[in-house]
This record gives structure tokens, C-alpha cells and sequence, in this order.
């Protein structure tokens, strides 16, 4: 989802960062739910799926907003952060500036001991498949991918206004059971998602953050402050800029994906694993595939939206461990797992 970059490459650190050591729970344990159940804009607000209806104007210029608009503004803000999982409320402050046609971005944790995630980003201009998709740019793609349209239904909320700026709320429901909904409430002026509430299929709340404040003027000197004692760099982006085609992963093949799903790209990390990105637009999943010997637990992890569904697989006399991670759900992620093949 559009949580901020580095925010969502914490969360899913902290679920993936045992594995395959990680706590593997029974189907039966990710129905409860508790600390996100009440919001005035929870299961009222997100609750069935409508016929799928043309995106309007109004719709399509928050899109292309959300794509473009923020990689090329100086700022700095504070949010909160909360997950199904913990109730309390973690505290952030996100600073992004571009400098020499680049962007750069670093997180700092408010709450406990002072930590902070550093990124260089892309270059301005740099368009992922992610943004492209979010445009409505896919003709040069083929007939493989859809337009938002034919995955969402969106539905304008009405105006908000959020950490003292003006805003619109934008209603997400997937016209199939692969994805999450979501209600997003974008700045006007900027593009940037101020709020945001993940909510699952049974209008049950995964997550939600809010800005509670944010600077739209800084001075680029001030941002570059000393940083904290405990700090690191985040790991670069796997998407290659302005893709002119579909690409298809190397190695592997996952045999179904669900729908209007794209492949991003792919790159090793940790003791040779393969892991390759995919996005529709607003979601995305990855798929790590690692050599395994021995027995391959499996079963499923998760913290608030983020889940990770292991599996094993047997190829060319091997045996293969497989984690599908991401802000899916969980028969999503099952059904991606097991239908992984060798090239």
C-alpha cells in the first residue's frame, strides 16, 4: 500500500527477519483481531464491493497525484502508526528532500530507543511500473495488465482535512477476493497520502497511519542533521525506471498471480535467495525463493497487514524454501506459493 516506503520496508523486516526461524501459526490464529475495531470510517465506510463503473476524472487526478507529485517535493513530517497486532500507537518522522535531481528520504522512530532508516532513492523522472500503473499507463504493456479501474472501484469519500491540510478521501474496494481495500485521504495540493486505513476482506482494520503534522518548506540544510546513533541504510529499490515493456522473472515462474499484478523485477539478497517484487498499483507482494536442506516448515506469519505464507518446492532435484510476503491475503499468498516452477 501507499504507507510510506520506509515504513513498509521496517514492517516487513520485522516479519520476515527470523525466517526460516519465524513463529508459524495456525490459519486459525490470523481471524482474531484487536486494537484497530472501532473508526468512524472502518466497516461502515468499507464494506461491500460494487459493480466495477468507469474512473472518473476526479479519481484519475488523485492517481496521477499520488504517482508523480511527491518524489519531487521537500518535506518533513510526523505520523503515527498503529497494526492489528499492537495497539498502541508507534510515532515517526519521515524526512524526504531532493537534491541533484535525487531523491532522499530518512526515517526516525519517536517512541523507544533512537533509531533511524536511511534511502537514497530514484532519480526525478524515474517512473516505476508502480507509478505507471497508478497513471493508467499501460498500453505499451499489452493486454497483460489492467487498468485500476478494472481491479478497484473507486469511490470519492469527500473532503477531509488532515494534520491542518486540506484533503480528499479515496475509498479502494478490489472487485476480487486477491487484495485488501483501503481509504486513503490525499493531500490536495501535493498528492501525499496523508491517512490511510487497510482494512480486510471482512472490513476487519490491518493498519492505519496519519500525519499529525508536516513542513512543506524546510530548509534542505536542516535535513541533513546529524544522524541518529543507530542508523541504517534501507535496501535500494528493486524497480527499474520508465519500463517500456513486461518482463518476466529469471529462474522462475509463478504460474498464476492474481490479477492485473505486475512483475517489477528481482535481485538476491541474503545467502543467495531470489526475490522477485510484484504490483498492481496500490499492493504489492514479493516472493523469496531459497535452497533448503532438510525439513521446510510451513505455514503462515503475520504483524497487522503484512503477512508472510511459507512453502516448499521440489525442482530440478531440489528442494526449494518459498516465503510469499506482502499486504495480501492469506489465500492469496497461499495460492501464489504453490504455484511456483522452475525454468
Amino acid at each position: 500500500m501507499l504507507i510510506p516506503v520506509l515504513i513498509r520496508q521496517f514492517i516487513r523486516s520485522s516479519v520476515t527477519r527470523f525466517i526460516p526461524f519465524v513463529a508459524i501459526f495456525p490459519l486459525t490464529v490470523l481471524a482474531q483481531s484487536d486494537g484497530l475495531n472501532s473508526s468512524a470510517h472502518s466497516a461502515d465506510a468499507i464494506n461491500t464491493v460494487a459493480p466495477m463503473a468507469t474512473q472518473s476524472p476526479e479519481v484519475a487526478n488523485l492517481l496521477r497525484k499520488m504517482a508523480t507529485i511527491p518524489h519531487t517535493l521537500n518535506y518533513q513530517g510526523s505520523f503515527t502508526y498503529q497494526h492489528k497486532d499492537n495497539p498502541a500507537l508507534q510515532s515517526f518522522r519521515i524526512i524526504h528532500w531532493v537534491e541533484d535531481g535525487v531523491e532522499h528520504e530518512r526515517l526516525q522512530h519517536l517512541n523507544g530507543p533512537e533509531r533511524e532508516v536511511l534511502r537514497t532513492g530514484k532519480a526525478i523522472g524515474c517512473e516505476s511500473l508502480g507509478d505507471q500503473l497508478l497513471q493508467g499507463k499501460i498500453s505499451q504493456f499489452g493486454a497483460n495488465l489492467a487498468r485500476m479501474d478494472q481491479l478497484y472501484k473507486f469511490e470519492i469519500r469527500g473532503p477531509e482535512r488532515v494534520a491542518g491540510r486540506e484533503a480528499t478521501a479515496l475509498l479502494a474496494l478490489p472487485l476480487d477476493q486477491f487484495r485488501h481495500s483501503s481509504l486513503l485521504t490525499i493531500d490536495n495540493e501535493t498528492g501525499l497520502v496523508l491517512k490511510s486505513w487497510l482494512v480486510d476482506e471482512s472490513a476487519r482494520p490491518l493498519e492505519r497511519y496519519q500525519f499529525i503534522d508536516l513542513d512543506l518548506s524546510p530548509e534542505i540544510e536542516n535535513l541533513r542533521e546529524p544522524k541518529a546513533r543507530l542508523h541504517r541504510a534501507a535496501t535500494p529499490q528493486v524497480a527499474d525506471c520508465n519500463p517500456t515493456d513486461a518482463k518476466q522473472a529469471e529462474r522462475w515462474n509463478l504460474v498464476w498471480v492474481p490479477p492485473g499484478f505486475a512483475f517489477v523485477g528481482q535481485r538476491q539478497v541474503r545467502n543467495q535467495i531470489d526475490m522477485l517484487m510484484y504490483t498492481d498499483g496500490l499492493t504489492t507482494f514479493s516472493v523469496f525463493i531459497e535452497e533448503a536442506s532438510g525439513s521446510i516448515p510451513e505455514g503462515v506469519a503475520q504483524r497487522g497487514a503484512t503477512l508472510a505464507v511459507m512453502d516448499s518446492l521440489r525442482h530440478a532435484n531440489k528442494n526449494y524454501r518459498i516465503t510469499v510476503v506482502g499486504e495480501i491475503p492469506v489465500v492469496t499468498a497461499q495460492k501464489i506459493a504453490q504455484n511456483i516452477a522452475g525454468i
